[in-house]
């Protein structure tokens, strides 16, 4: 337990103490990624989602560029080969989680609509009130059919910290690396958990004081929060861990 700890410990002060390094060395890429995901607030569904998905291909760029001493561009801004693989990576990781979220979807409904009609043979499926009231009389079957989505969550989150070392080993290797670089994850799902939440804390709090991106104020100051603390300590960390996981599996 101490072991853990310390090592948790160590990934959180690789993160925080290559913030001010990486904000020297990366401050545009940062600020134009920032600017990016304010923009896609605003853009239709699919301009902004390739906004947002260009902005942290280049956030991601600039930090792990700068991590594993390959700078390149005016303060981290560039679109280069690097950008183009973590662009594929992503495009890869976005597919993966579709067909998977997909396949728990149907899992979760199945379940939930088992559970309704073996509860309430009558169930009128066009009704909020109907579910509720099938889920209320269930009895322990409804909290599974309650908990299902939950798993479902979990599973996801589990995947994307699972695959969480593919930007930094895209760009440390020079090749597009997703389900490659699942093993280097494995056993560390719990300290890469303690580290996402840890960093994304301020981002989380903004949001519960009701920072809200539907306005540019509001959008401007999550970006911020996201691009000039959370991606460059999170990437930090991952940089940290991944040197450490790659050292280990050639050994």
């Amino acid at each position: 337990m101490a072991d853990r700890s310390a090592r948790v410990e160590g990934v959180l002060m690789a993160g925080f103490s290559g913030l001010r390094t990486s904000l020297a060395a990366c401050w545009a890429a940062l600020l134009a990624a920032a600017a990016l995901t304010v923009a896609a607030d605003f853009l239709p569904a699919v301009a902004g989602l390739l906004a947002g998905l260009i902005a942290v291909v280049v956030a991601q760029g600039a930090l792990f560029r700068h991590a594993f001493g390959r700078n390149s561009g005016f303060k981290g801004l560039w679109w280069g080969r690097d950008e183009w693989r973590l662009l594929g990576a992503h495009l890869m990781m976005l597919g993966l989680f579709l067909l998977i979220g997909s396949i728990l979807l149907v899992v979760v409904a199945a379940i939930a609509l088992g559970v309704a009609r073996v509860s309430a043979p009558q169930l009128d499926a066009g009704t909020v009130e109907a579910w509720r009231e099938a889920f209320a009389s269930a009895g322990p079957a409804g909290w599974v059919a309650g908990l299902a989505p939950l798993a479902a969550l979990a599973i996801l989150v589990w995947l994307g910290l699972r695959l969480s070392f593919a930007a930094p080993a895209t760009v440390a290797e020079s090749g597009v690396r997703v389900l490659s670089a699942f093993p280097l994850t494995k056993g560390k799902v719990p300290m890469l958990f303690v580290a996402a939440g840890a960093f994304a804390a301020p981002v989380v709090v903004a949001a519960m004081l009701g920072v809200s991106p539907s306005s540019r104020l509001g959008a401007a100051v999550l970006a911020g929060l996201t691009y000039l603390f959370l991606a460059p300590a999170w990437s930090g960390a991952l940089a940290h861990l991944y040197r450490q996981s790659a050292v280990t599996q050639d050994a």
